[in-house]
Formats: structure tokens, C-alpha cells, sequence
């Protein structure tokens, strides 16, 4: 009894295109050959590869073939030895289909698919500013509480040693000591 089958194949971009072309050809006709009907062959062409590993020869790219078939399972076996031993297959796939094959559309070129978000609209408040632009406008440590104040140079304000502060205030008074009897 025949059943539904997909078979994707990844083939490697560096054997060159007319022997892409062949791979997909001689897959093609090796199916029909085992008494495959072929529903539909789907090339994918260059897509872009989700890794690399020494069994995809660390290829960053691959060019990719869908194909829908109906057939035995008995053409499976000499089909898949076949496509272990070809050199322009980097990867095989041989999926059952229960009910209806699934028409994927073609797949648009990769770059087609980026992205871009609309811009945001203008704030009509302006741009945008940092929170400590003024700590920035001043001499440095103005803005901080522990540096100095903003407005007076380094040491000028500082208070006096106590010691010291005792010894000026004596002698500015004047009327409290020798000199008065």
C-alpha cells in the first residue's frame, strides 16, 4: 500500500549549481524509478544554517530541495543508503505524511524577512535628558554633599582646630587679663 512521504534534502552549495541541479534531478528520477509517484518538488534554494558541525563540513549555508512523493516503503531503504553515500547531500529527511501533504508557499529570500519596527513618534516634550546633567555643570564634587560647597574654594570655610580657636579668642578680648591692672 503506498503512503505519503517528504523527503528534505540539504544539499552542499560548494559542488556548484548544475550539480545542484543534478543531485535534484537523480533524486527525482530515482524515485520514479522505484515506482514513486512525485506530487511535487519544492526547491528552497540558499538558506542560512541554524549551526555548523564537521558533518555539514561547517558550512554556514545550504541549499535545500522538498519532496512530496507517494510510494511503498520498501524504496525507502535503497533510497536512504544512496543518500548517505553521496557527497552533495549534507543532510537527508524522510518524514510520513498521515492525510494531505502540506502546500508550503515558496519561501521569500531571507532578507525579507528582517524586521523593522516603526519609529517611535516625536515626544513634542523634546529629547531626552540624563538626571545628573547639573551634577556635571560645576567644579568637581559641587553636586555631592560630601565635597565642598559649590560656591567657596577648598579650605576657606574649614573651621579652626579647637586649640587654636582658644588661643584667638583670648587675646582678641583684651579686657580679661595682665594688661588691665
Amino acid at each position: 500500500m503506498a503512503k505519503k512521504y517528504e523527503l528534505v534534502l540539504i544539499l552542499d552549495p560548494q559542488v556548484g549549481d548544475t550539480q545542484l541541479e543534478a543531485a535534484v534531478e537523480k533524486y527525482k528520477t530515482q524515485l520514479e524509478s522505484a515506482g514513486a509517484e512525485i506530487v511535487n518538488v519544492d526547491p528552497w534554494g540558499l538558506r542560512k544554517l541554524a549551526y555548523t558541525s564537521m558533518a555539514l563540513r561547517q558550512r554556514q549555508q545550504a541549499f535545500f530541495v522538498l519532496y512530496q512523493f507517494e510510494g511503498d516503503s520498501d524504496m525507502l531503504v535503497p533510497l536512504e543508503a544512496g543518500l548517505r553515500l553521496d557527497e552533495a547531500v549534507l543532510r537527508h529527511m524522510v518524514i510520513a505524511v498521515d492525510g494531505e501533504f502540506l502546500r508550503i508557499p515558496q519561501l521569500a529570500p531571507e532578507n525579507v524577512y528582517i524586521y523593522h519596527p516603526p519609529a517611535r513618534p516625536h515626544d513634542r516634550r523634546g529629547p531626552r535628558r540624563d538626571r545628573d546633567t547639573r551634577r556635571d555643570d560645576g567644579p568637581p564634587g559641587a553636586g555631592r554633599p560630601d565635597g565642598p560647597p559649590a560656591g567657596r574654594p577648598e579650605g576657606a570655610g574649614e573651621p579652626k582646630p579647637a586649640a587654636a580657636a582658644e588661643g584667638a579668642d583670648s587675646s582678641a578680648s583684651g579686657d580679661s587679663g595682665s594688661a588691665g591692672e
